[in-house]
Formats: C-alpha cells, structure tokens, sequence
C-alpha cells in the first residue's frame, strides 16, 4: 500500500510516456510505411523488422492503456469512494478503450502486411484523439478548441518526426555496404522534408501552448510547470541540432555513397533517443498544472539567484543520534495515507544537512571522473584511464551512507528498507553503478572489445538521466522543493546529453566524433559541480 501511495505519481507519468510513446511509434509507423516509403523499398529485411515494430507498438499502447486506466481506477475508487460504474464515462476511461480498440484494429490489419494506402491513415484520427482527450487542453474552460487543435499538431507533428525515425533508421540498417538503392535515397529524401515540415509545426504549436499555459516570465522560471518545459526546450535544441546534421547531408546530395548514409543512421540513434526522452519530458510535464493557474508560492529570480550561488560544498556530516528517530513502516503507511504533508514535515535541519553532505560528496566523485576522463585522452596520462573505478567511490558511499535511517547506519534491516521507495530506488542505483563501472573500466582498458558491451555506460547515463527526469514534481509548487527539483532537472540534462554524447563517438564517424567525445566529459564535469552546490536550504 505504501508503494501505491507514495509512487502513484511516478506510475502515471511513466504510464503515460509509454502511451504517447507507442502511439508515436504507431503513428509515426503508419505514416512513414504508407506515405513516405518508396514502394520498391518495402520489402524483405525492411518488411519484416518495420512490421515486427508496428506490432509490438500495437500492443504496447493496448497493455499500457489497460494498466493505465486499472492504475487510475483503483487510485480513485480507493481513495474517493467511488464505485467502477462511476468511471465509465470518464474521460480518462473512453480514451483508453478508444486507444486500446484502434490499435487492435490496427493490430488485425497487419495480417495483410506494412500499411500502404492512404486509407490506412485513418487510424491516426482516433489515435490522435484520445491522446488529445486527456491532455490539459480537453480539461481547460477558455479557449478549449483552440489549444485542443494545437495540441492535436504538436502532438501530430512529433509522431511523424519522432515516431517515424527509427523506421528510417530500420531501412538504413538494411542496405548494403557497396550500394545505396534509388528507392532509399528518395525514401531518405522524403521523410527529410516530412521532418523538416513536422518541426515547423511543432515548435509553432508548442510555442502557442507554452504562451497560453505560462503567459509570463515569472511562471516559467518560478514554477514546476515552467521548469519542466525549459528542461524540454533544452533537450529539443539538442535534438534539432543533430537533426540539422543530417538535414545538410541529405540537401548535399550525397545520399548515394554507403557512408553518408551511414552516419545519418548513426546520428539517427542519437535522435531517437533524446527525441524518446523529450517524450518522458512531455509526460511528465502534462502531470503537472499549468504555470498559469498557480499563482501563488512562484520563485522570484533573487530567491533562484539566492540558492544557486556558490557555496562551500558540506563534507562533514550530522551524528546519525541527531536524526528524527525512524518510525516503524506500519506506522509510516498510516502517516502518508492521511497526510503527506505531515510524513514530509520530519525533514527537518538535520535530515536536511545530511542530505547535503551526500550530495557534496558525490559531486567530488563526479567531478573527478569527468576530469580524469579529459585527461585520459593524453598520453602521459595513460593512468587516467582507469577513471571509471571512480565511481566504486560512489557505489560504496550510496550503500553506506546514503540512507541513514537504514542498515547499516539505521534501525530499520536490510530486507525492511526496500520496502521504503527511496531506499530502494538508492539500491538500484548502486546496481547500476556497478554494471557501467565493470563494463567501462573493462572497454577503457582495453580487457573487453565488445563493441556491445562499449555502450553500456552510454546507455545507463542517458536512461538514468531520463528517469530522473520523472522525478516526482511537487504539485503546489513549494518553492524549497521547486529549489531542489531544479537542480535535479540539470543533472538530468546533463547526464542525458553525456549519455548520447558518448554514444556518437562510440558509434559516429569525423568530426562529429571528435565533438562528441570532448561533449560528455564537459557533461560529467557539470553534474560534479551541479552536486557540489545542491543545497536544500
């Protein structure tokens, strides 16, 4: 009960990224396959894989609708005494049997093979629909139609450039060596101006909406709301500026030699996984109430100004005798599920202060990594490339000093403390840490050649980045929580451009390479000081 309690948001947000992901995926599929694909293109390996996706789209979206109209049933019969046929005509609820009905029908259509007809865009109607449904704007009393409509085109406009990416990225994949085929280079040509056009839309309605949701300044620097669109604006201009790479490449006309087309898929990688993570962003985003309608406890820039100049990072900690004494998890379930106010008001000076200093310390951590991994790139530092050890540092201080209401340092047991969301959520990072470090460290000094096993860390920084981008969000906007969730917005960022930056030069060519591999070191650097100056008050 307590995991239901305390970890709902999280479950929503991750829930509905998943839907608008899959139905992206759908969409983006349905379109590329019917509209975009030269039909000559549309067979054997490419037939095959872009198939095998639309599918898994297909029911992804029908399972996730199914968990996410349980998940939203069971919160509110749980909690406002409401009974299941109360619900059957709530928005939340027709939109999920709309989705789940389209994507069957689509699902179906699939026996006859990759759409490709006009006709089959149909679907995209009732997929667009109920994703619109249940967005911020289908719930507005003002101007209701008009940010539906632009909601539609953002959302539309993501689907064909996002969604429609990893099916270009599929038919890359497919060609050979020696050869690029007519029919892809038009293909590549197609989906290229589809993209460009798609981006026009989408800034331009994303832009409307931003406006109508904020309508100032201060509601974009001093709430939840703002915080998060500027985390996804940020990862957006990252994105459009690996899509302006390929973007110059195809209008250079060059399609027709193996490695231009190589590293537009290579590239594309990089795209599907920052534009997938603009998703989550979204996601997380249509969790929060617009900034417009929260008028009160905003930030001011000298509050913001206040907190973020630097101070001497804490290194000392507060007795563990000091902390308010752990209340037994029977006890702490009753406490939250009457008041997460009251659960919350224990953080007092104290828990705040220890908080810190494991902040602090693992920002020198960090800090020393990114700095040893520049370093490595000379050769009289060759000892700099065992950097990855480093982060043992931090695997063994989350485990020891992390969680002092924990074992060892606390009452509670081993076993009890994952019980505990936070605990555990501490734990598997430790897992991670591990794993990236054993693979990296193994990669850096050469004892492992796998080019798989190479991207492992890549992979475990941008999606811990992105995860961390779901951080739960208070809802009324405290300003010492909104503190706090901005510096973890600028981890996430950052930990998701190191990510995919350390990707591309793993798997890109030239001077993207040569950029990329200066990019996520700079990154690692910046989470170390970000953490260096977390404060809590």
């Amino acid at each position: 009960m307590l995991w239901f309690l305390r970890d709902y948001p999280l479950a929503a947000v991750l829930l509905r990224a998943a839907t608008l992901a899959f139905n992206s995926l759908l969409i983006g599929g349905m379109f590329f396959c019917a509209w975009l694909l030269v039909p000559s293109t549309g067979s054997g390996k490419f037939s095959v894989r872009a198939l095998r996706l639309l599918r898994i789209s297909a029911i992804g979206l029908m399972v996730t609708q199914i968990c996410f109209v349980a998940l939203d049933s069971a919160m509110l019969m749980s909690t406002g005494g409401l009974h299941l046929t109360d619900l059957l005509t709530a928005n939340y609820f027709l939109a999920g049997i709309l989705l789940v009905a389209a994507a069957a029908i689509f699902l179906l259509s699939t026996r006859f093979g990759l759409p490709c007809c006009t006709a089959s865009l149909l679907l995209i109607a009732p997929l667009l629909f109920a994703t619109v449904w249940t967005s911020h704007s289908a719930s507005r009393l003002d101007d209701r139609t008009p940010l539906m409509l632009l909601t539609g085109l953002h959302q539309l406009a993501a689907a064909l450039w996002i969604g429609g990416m990893p099916y270009l990225w599929l038919l890359l994949g497919t060609q050979s060596e020696s050869d690029a085929s007519d029919a892809t280079v038009r293909t590549v040509r197609r989906y290229s101006t589809a993209a460009l056009i798609s981006v026009i839309v989408l800034i331009l309605a994303g832009v409307g909406m931003g406006w109508v949701y904020t309508q100032s300044w201060s509601a974009v620097y001093g709430t939840a709301y703002g915080v998060v669109l500027l985390a996804k604006s940020v990862l957006l201009v990252g994105l459009l500026l690996l899509g302006a790479g390929n973007f110059l490449l195809v209008r250079k006309g060059q399609l027709y030699l193996p490695p231009s087309l190589l590293r537009i898929a290579r590239f594309s990688e990089a795209e599907i996984g920052i534009g997938f993570t603009i998703i989550l962003v979204a996601a997380s985003l249509s969790s929060q109430p617009p900034a417009v309608d929260l008028v009160q406890d905003r930030l001011t820039l000298p509050e913001i100004a206040a907190r973020m100049t630097p101070h001497w990072p804490r290194f000392d900690t507060p007795s563990v005798y000091t902390l308010p004494p752990v209340q037994p998890i029977g006890q702490a379930i009753q406490t939250y599920a009457l008041s997460p106010d009251d659960a919350n008001s224990a953080n007092n000076k104290v828990e705040q202060a220890w908080s810190e200093y494991n902040h602090h310390w693992a920002g020198l951590i960090v800090l020393a990594a990114g700095l040893l991994a520049i370093l490595a790139r000379w050769g009289r530092f060759r000892w700099a490339r065992h950097w990855p050890l480093v982060f043992l540092g931090l695997a063994i201080f989350l485990f020891l000093r992390a969680d002092p209401e924990a074992w060892p340092l606390g009452p509670r047991g081993f076993w009890a403390s994952f019980y505990n969301p936070e605990d555990l959520e501490h734990r598997l990072y430790i897992l991670l840490i591990v794993s990236f470090v054993a693979f990296e460290w193994s990669v850096q000094t050469h004892r492992l050649h796998s080019k798989k096993a190479a991207l492992v860390f890549p992979a475990v920084c941008a999606m811990g980045g992105a995860l961390l981008l779901t951080h739960n969000h208070t809802l009324g906007n405290v300003k010492e929580e909104l503190l706090v969730e901005m510096s973890h917005t600028a981890i996430a960022i950052c930990a998701v451009f190191a990510g995919w930056s350390r990707w591309l030069e793993l798997r890109g060519s030239g001077r993207s390479r040569y950029i990329a591999a200066w990019v996520w070191p700079v990154c690692l650097m910046g989470i170390g000081l970000i953490l260096l100056n977390y404060r809590e008050s």
